[in-house]
């Protein structure tokens, strides 16, 4: 209309109404971008870069975030976001698989798993045979090879075993690190290394799902040959 302050819409469907103009061009009004009413910054950016966003968080992080809203909680349970924490925290080996219940459920089966191997090793530093009891599985086929070579089978072997090394050995001050972990649906194992003030040991870990819990059912401690150096410095 003729004389009107304003200016006809575009009817096109691109987004030249609602673009903005830094630059004050002579007949442009800068104009602020549509914003979702009460939509948080983090809400309003694409998803690649809320993706790479939460890259950044650590694991009780992203849970919290998961419990904000709807909209951060479909962000936080974003495939790729676990991936990229798991590789984070656990290691970039098992990038090719595709899990099938997602990386977040994958991360948080490896996650409890890497706990309750800790566990194992704590038990041994405390030589508490209650507790070794009850981390094994109580099962005629658990296997437990020690660092001398000698293996044990079946439960109450496998509990004899560590009852008379808690009871015979001194303490030792050991070293766990490089550890590695597969989560194939009800079954785990984990790869080491383990370095004592006396020797140094390649060490593998199996663990089964039963009962909403993981339980360890073989045990596998070699001896390394001269391909690990000991960090002086790792017993402080």
């Amino acid at each position: 209309m003729v004389g009107s302050s304003k200016k006809k819409a575009c009817e096109c469907s691109c987004s030249c109404a609602r673009s903005s103009y830094a630059n004050g061009s002579a007949g442009e009004k800068y104009e602020k971008p549509d914003r979702q009413s009460g939509a948080s910054m983090m809400e309003q950016l694409v998803p690649e870069i809320t993706t790479h966003a939460l890259s950044y968080l650590d694991y009780p992080s992203l849970c919290r975030l998961s419990m904000t809203n709807s909209s951060m909680r479909r962000a936080a349970n974003d495939d790729s976001a676990w991936k990229s924490l798991y590789h984070k925290d656990f290691t970039v080996e098992q990038d090719s698989i595709r899990p099938a219940n997602g990386w977040k459920a994958y991360y948080a089966a490896t996650k409890a798993v890497v706990s309750i191997n800790s566990e194992f090793y704590n038990i041994i530093r405390e030589r508490s045979l209650p507790e070794m009891s009850h981390l094994w599985l109580r099962a005629d086929y658990v296997k437990c090879i020690n660092g001398s070579g000698e293996l044990f089978t079946g439960y109450n072997s496998v509990m004899e075993s560590w009852g008379v090394a808690f009871n015979w050995h001194q303490p030792v001050n050991f070293q766990v690190c490089d550890v590695r972990v597969r989560v194939l649906n009800e079954m785990a194992w984990v790869t080491m290394k383990a370095f004592t003030n006396v020797n140094s040991f390649h060490v593998t870990n199996v663990y089964e799902f039963h009962d909403s819990r993981w339980f360890m059912v073989h045990h596998h401690s070699s001896m390394m040959l001269n391909d690990g150096e000991v960090d002086p410095h790792i017993f402080g």
